[in-house]
Formats: C-alpha cells, structure tokens, sequence
C-alpha cells in the first residue's frame, strides 16, 4: 500500500505549485480525478493486485496544466509480479483558440518490463482540432531529451521524438469513450501507448471505468516481452 500512500501525498504536494503557475486573471476550471481498483482472491490462489491513477488539470486563460499519475502493482504468493509507476506534469500555453506550445516532463519505472527508470524532457506544438459538446480531439507533436536506466545496470541519454493524440467522445450524458495514444523515441528504442476506456457516470462525483491499454517497446533487454496488455476496471472519484 506504501504506493497509494505516496501518490496522494505526492497530489497534495503539487496542487499548490500548480496554482500558483496558473495565470491569476484564469476562469479557474480544475477538472481533478482518481481512481482505484483492487482484486484478492485466496484459497487455493493468493493473489492481490491494484490500480491507482489520479489526473488533475486546471483551465486558464493563458495556461492549462494537466498533472498524471499512475501506480500498480500485483502479487502471488507475497511474490511481487508486477510494479510500475508513472507520473508526467505537462503546461500548455495557449498561442490561439485552438493552437498552443507545451513543454512537459514524464517519470516512468517498470522493472519487470526491464526499465528501472526512464524521464523524459519534451517541447513541443499541440492543436485541439475539435472542441464541441460531444466529441474532442487534439493532437501533439514535439522533441526533447530522454534518459533510461535498465535492469541490466546500462544506462543512455539520446534525444527523442513525442506524438500524442488525445479522443473524448461523449456517447450519451452520462457515458464517454476516451482513446490516447502516445509514443516517443530515439536510437535506443521506440515506446508506445494505447489506453482505450469507457467511463459511466454514477453521480456528479462518482464513475465507473473499464479500460484496455497496449504498451510497446520496440527494444527490451534480454528475456523480456516487448507487448504488455492490460485490462482493468476502476471507480472513478471526481472532485
């Protein structure tokens, strides 16, 4: 649980220094969420997994910051199975309606897919190529600096390429589908995401989310699978 315990701390910790970047004349629309999910089974099996994600953004006039984090984890037996961690701050500066610059900076550790650590450094341009009640969509494209430490203990820095793309289509009022894609890389290797969820609305403050995510990484140390699929259902916190 010692996971959970630092990713709210670490929310807490950040929110104050996210405002006070926000350009003070802003209309103040924070849109912040988490969402957990757990499975135990024992008897025969005894295994435990959970899923903790908390995304928390906030509109201005000028700047929109968007703060992620993301943790899970899984065990058979006591034996740890699984253990990764993400968190990514990312600040758009609006140049048009639609147009804006962004620069953001990523942390991602998956051990058992053979990466002990990666942080990213990006700037780049993005474009909301639609905004209307019921569908979004915008898309990014950058470069910057990247560096990795493997569980093999070799390490590089190179710089990288980023392209994101982001979909929100709200199906009815209370169901939305959301894809994103994003994928980054240089010399060393191509990484590659894929989440599609679908999220419905209990209550102004609480949601259910099914989601599939396909993470890809083109170069892997020795023994390790390039593919990792996921599968996960959550409730979702809005406040």
């Amino acid at each position: 649980m010692k996971f959970i315990i630092s990713l709210l701390v670490s929310c807490a910790l950040l929110m104050p220094a996210v405002a006070v970047a926000a350009d003070i004349e802003a209309t103040n629309q924070w849109k912040n969420s988490s969402e957990l999910g757990a499975l135990q089974t024992s008897g025969n099996t005894r295994t435990l997994t959970l899923n903790a994600k908390t995304r928390i953004s906030h509109t201005g006039r000028y700047l929109r910051d968007t703060f992620e984090a993301g943790a899970h984890a899984a065990m058979d037996h006591n034996n740890t199975t699984a253990e990764k961690y993400s968190a990514s701050l990312q600040e758009d500066w609006k140049i048009s309606e639609r147009d804006y610059l962004f620069v953001r900076f990523s942390f991602n550790s998956d051990r058992f897919s053979g990466f002990r650590r990666r942080t990213s450094e990006t700037i780049g341009y993005g474009r909301d190529l639609i905004i209307n009640d019921g569908f979004k969509w915008n898309v990014e494209l950058g470069g910057g600096l990247r560096q990795s430490k493997l569980t093999n203990k070799t390490s590089n820095n190179e710089g990288i390429i980023r392209g994101a793309t982001r979909a929100q289509w709200q199906i009815v009022d209370s169901a939305s589908l959301i894809q994103d894609i994003t994928t980054e890389g240089g010399k060393s290797g191509w990484e590659s995401k894929s989440v599609t969820a679908l999220k419905q609305q209990i209550n102004s403050h609480l949601a259910s989310k099914i989601s599939f995510s396909v993470e890809h990484n083109s170069k892997v140390p020795a023994g390790t699978k390039k593919v990792d699929l996921e599968t996960a259902i959550t409730l979702v916190v809005n406040f």
